[in-house]
């Protein structure tokens, strides 16, 4: 089971989201993460990459990418952020 870290950036995105529903969406990924953390998406906008570095992964929770950084070394997953799928190129 990965040991999961979050940044304050994703505290702060977290905080910002709306409904309930949503965030019990993002919070059952990050249980998904806490259980395979290499669950995700290597495949993310160049934009995503730029800001978080090359060994991102994603996981989209509509209308968002939730982005995490996963470290099999230690079996560890770094949550980065919340970004909206619109703000990513």
């Amino acid at each position: 089971m990965a040991r999961l870290l979050f940044s304050e950036r994703f505290a702060d995105d977290l905080s910002r989201v709306e409904t309930a529903k949503l965030e019990q969406r993002i919070l059952e990924n990050l249980k998904n993460i806490e259980r395979f953390g290499d669950i995700g998406s290597s495949l993310v906008p160049r934009s995503i990459k730029r800001d978080f570095g090359s060994n991102v992964r994603k996981i989209a929770v509509n209308p968002f990418d939730l982005v995490y950084t996963y470290y099999p070394e230690s079996d560890t997953a770094y949550v980065e952020a919340l970004v909206h799928q619109r703000a990513a190129f």
